[in-house]
């Protein structure tokens, strides 16, 4: 009981971060295919439903270059529920802060649209699957005029379990008064980098944080979902450290010349 009472009003916060970059080139990753055989054709149907071999297909999708280049137009892409929402005001300060974090020389920061991407959608009543969205959204940020989109998708649960003031639920007093619930939230936010022009994935980042905390059974299940949404917006300010960081590499990598196509010209150093 006093192992208990002491935990009462307070939250353990616990979060994981993690970040991944990629400059590496189509042409050279192809280069080992030279001398390997190929695959016997009609494995496998293309969108233009000719027979194609799956080896076929990865070369396809093997062949694409890196364009970095600084400063630039960067999108920001908030995917909630499996569709593009705008960025609530709460989570554009922690984006504007990395901006400033970042400096002038990574570029600006600019939402992408809802609107601007619904607009330039070709077929906008059909429901599509993840690779149409990530479709959707480089249409937008492309009307939009953006080098990049960072697209982001947040996700935040709770579950509620009892604890020894639990037999307390069984009179009126104590239902409404002692805490007899224990509450892990959840909030989780994933992030990928695209070149708007090709679709080349430069990085990911993630960030989860979890918390835990005590609440009478009368309102257990409001202090869960308020908390799951406070868990998702600590999760977009731990994803913004993450993406800071891979930018940072990003930046070096461009300034060393790397995360370019064959034929590109050198960059100049921000």
């Amino acid at each position: 009981m006093i192992r208990l009472l002491a935990l009462i009003g307070a939250a353990l916060a616990l979060s994981a971060c993690a970040y991944s970059t990629q400059t590496t080139s189509g042409a050279d990753y192809l280069s080992g295919y030279v001398n390997a055989p190929r695959a016997a054709a009609g494995t496998e149907t293309g969108k233009d439903g000719e027979a194609r071999s799956l080896d076929e297909e990865i070369r396809d999708i093997a062949a694409i270059e890196p364009s970095l280049r600084f400063p630039a137009r960067i999108g920001v892409a908030r995917v909630e529920n499996r569709g593009l929402t705008s960025v609530p005001p709460s989570e554009l300060i922690y984006w504007g802060e990395l901006a400033e974090r970042l400096g002038e020389g990574v570029g600006e920061f600019a939402p992408v649209s809802p609107l601007i991407a619904a607009m330039v959608d070709s077929t906008p009543s059909r429901r599509g699957g993840p690779a149409e969205l990530i479709a959707d959204i480089r249409r937008g940020a492309a009307r939009q005029h953006l080098d990049y989109v960072l697209v982001y998708e947040l996700s935040g649960d709770f579950t509620q379990s009892t604890n020894v003031l639990s037999a307390a639920d069984l009179t009126i007093l104590g239902y409404f008064l002692l805490p007899s619930r224990e509450v892990n939230i959840r909030g989780a936010a994933n992030a990928i980098l695209l070149d708007v022009r090709n679709g080349y994935p430069y990085g990911t980042a993630a960030a989860a944080v979890e918390d835990t905390d005590l609440a009478r059974g009368s309102s257990a299940y409001e202090r869960g979902r308020d908390g799951a949404e406070r868990a998702k917006l600590a999760a977009v300010e731990e994803l913004t450290g993450e993406v800071e960081a891979m930018m940072t590499d990003l930046v070096l990598a461009f300034a060393a010349g790397e995360g370019r196509g064959p034929g590109q010209a050198e960059p100049v150093s921000p």
